[in-house]
C-alpha cells in the first residue's frame, strides 16, 4: 500500500530523489487546477450544447404560446357562439349611428362592437357594465368619447387576457388614438371580401361599388355585403345567422389572428374599437392587397397607424419607406384610416383560426390563393365567404369554363 507522504518526508524525497511507486502519489498531490487549455475544452462543449438546446427550448417555448394561444381563441369562438344561442343571430362587427354621415372609414363615433357585445359570455359582465349605460341606448354616447371623467375611457382600457395571444409582443402597448386608452387584441371577426368603406347613408344604386360596405342604411353602397361571394359573418351594423352559413359552419371563418399595433399609435389589435384593423377582419382575400395570411406586401393593411407606408399602387414589394414594419412582417399603408385588414401572427408559418362551428385549425401562410390581387375564388376565399357554397364559375373577370352555373369562380 502506498502511504501519503508528510510535508517533511516530501522536503527530505525532493532532495535524495523518489522511488517509482512514490513518483505518482507526488504528482496527483502537485496537480491542483485545471490547465488553460482544459478550461477553453471545457467551455467550449459547454457553448456548443447551449447552441444545441437553445433553439430547441425556443421551440418548446414557442409550442407552449401557440398552445395557449389556440385555446384563447377557441373560448372567444365558444362566447361568440353563446351569443347566437341567446339572441338567434351573430353579434354585429361594429356599430354606429349611420345619421352622423360621413364615410364608414373615417367615422368620429362608435358604438359597441362584437367583443364588447360577447363580454358577458366571456365571463366578462363587469367589464361590460363597466361601461357608460347609453353606450348601448341608441348611441346616446360614443365608445370613444374622451374626457377624464369618461367612464368609457376606463374601461375600454382593461387588458382581457383571453383576447390576448402570448406569442404578440406588442399587445401590452395600448391604443391612445380615437380619445386615447383602448386594451389591445389578437383576434378579429370575419366581415368578408370587401372594403369597409364608403358612405354610411347611400340611396339605392343600380350598380353600387362591388368591394365595398357600409352597412344597410348604405344600401347604395354595401354591395360587398350583399353579395353572397364577398360577405363574411359579422359585418357594419349587421350580421348572419348560423343558418345563413350556407358553406356549413365547418368551412368559414368566425375568428382569426391579428397582431396588435406595433406602436401607441398603429390601431391594429384594439379590443373595443369596430373596424377593420382594430376588431374586424376586411378585403382580406382575392382581388386585394391584402390576400392570405401574414401577406408581405408593404401596402398590405390599410389602418390607422403612425407607421405606414406612403405611395400608391397595388401588391408593392419594396421595403417601406420607414423600414419599422417589415422586420415583423406588419407592412400597412397611408395611415389615416381603417377599411382593410389580413390575420397575422407571431407563430411560425400561418395563423390560428376559428370557424363558425367553434372549432380552431393552424393555416397555413402556404394556403391557396390567386396571388395579390387575383382573382376569386380559391380555397382561402371559400374559407372567408359565408355563402358562397364553394361552387365554381364565373365571377368578378375570371376564366370561363369552371362552372357557369355556380355562384362565384
Amino acid at each position: 500500500m502506498v502511504q501519503v507522504m508528510t510535508a517533511n518526508h516530501l522536503q527530505d524525497r525532493r532532495r535524495r530523489g523518489f522511488t517509482l511507486v512514490e513518483l505518482p502519489v507526488v504528482r496527483k498531490r502537485n496537480r491542483a487546477a485545471f490547465t488553460l487549455v482544459e478550461l477553453l475544452v471545457v467551455i467550449a462543449i459547454i457553448g456548443i450544447l447551449v447552441a444545441l438546446l437553445l433553439p430547441a427550448i425556443q421551440a418548446a417555448r414557442e409550442a407552449a404560446r401557440r398552445s395557449q394561444c389556440q385555446a384563447n381563441i377557441h373560448n372567444v369562438a365558444l362566447a361568440v357562439l353563446n351569443f347566437e344561442s341567446a339572441q338567434k343571430t351573430l353579434p354585429a362587427g361594429m356599430t354606429f349611428d349611420a345619421k352622423q354621415g360621413g364615410s364608414i372609414q373615417t367615422l368620429t363615433k362608435y358604438g359597441p362592437n362584437w367583443i364588447i357585445s360577447v363580454l358577458p359570455y366571456m365571463e366578462e359582465q363587469a367589464v361590460r357594465d363597466a361601461f357608460d349605460p347609453k353606450v348601448f341606448q341608441k348611441f346616446q354616447v360614443a365608445v370613444n368619447d374622451p374626457g377624464t371623467n369618461n367612464v368609457n375611457v376606463t374601461a375600454r382600457g382593461t387588458t382581457i387576457p383571453v383576447l390576448l395571444c402570448p406569442s404578440d409582443p406588442f399587445n401590452k402597448v395600448p391604443y391612445k388614438g380615437h380619445g386615447g386608452n383602448w386594451g389591445r387584441t389578437d383576434y378579429a371577426a370575419n366581415a368578408g371580401r370587401a372594403f369597409i368603406y364608403g358612405a354610411v347613408q347611400a340611396a339605392e344604386n343600380p350598380n353600387p361599388p362591388p368591394t365595398y360596405m357600409s352597412g344597410p342604411d348604405a344600401p347604395g353602397n354595401n354591395a360587398g355585403w350583399t353579395d353572397a361571394c364577398q360577405r363574411g359573418v359579422m359585418g357594419p351594423n349587421e350580421s348572419v345567422k348560423l343558418k345563413g352559413i350556407a358553406d356549413g359552419t365547418s368551412k368559414t371563418f368566425m375568428v382569426g389572428e391579428i397582431r396588435a399595433g406595433m406602436t401607441e399609435g398603429d390601431g391594429r389589435g384594439v379590443w373595443a374599437l369596430g373596424h377593420a384593423g382594430p376588431s374586424l377582419l376586411a378585403m382580406y382575400g382575392s382581388g386585394g392587397d391584402d390576400q392570405g395570411p401574414n401577406q408581405p406586401d408593404y401596402r398590405a393593411d390599410d389602418v390607422v397607424s403612425d407607421v405606414c407606408s406612403t405611395g400608391s399602387g397595388l401588391c408593392q414589394t419594396s421595403p417601406p419607406p420607414n423600414g419599422l414594419t417589415q422586420p415583423e412582417n406588419m407592412n400597412c399603408s397611408g395611415g389615416g384610416t381603417f377599411d382593410q385588414q389580413t390575420m397575422r401572427s407571431k407563430h411560425p408559418g400561418g395563423v390560428q383560426a376559428a370557424f363558425c362551428d367553434g372549432s380552431v385549425q393552424f393555416i397555413s401562410d402556404d394556403v391557396e390563393s390567386s396571388g395579390c390581387p387575383g382573382t376569386c375564388c380559391t380555397a382561402w376565399d371559400y374559407m372567408i365567404t359565408s355563402a358562397d357554397q364553394g361552387k365554381l364559375g364565373n365571377y368578378n373577370g375570371a376564366p370561363s369554363g369552371r362552372g357557369a352555373a355556380a355562384p362565384c369562380n
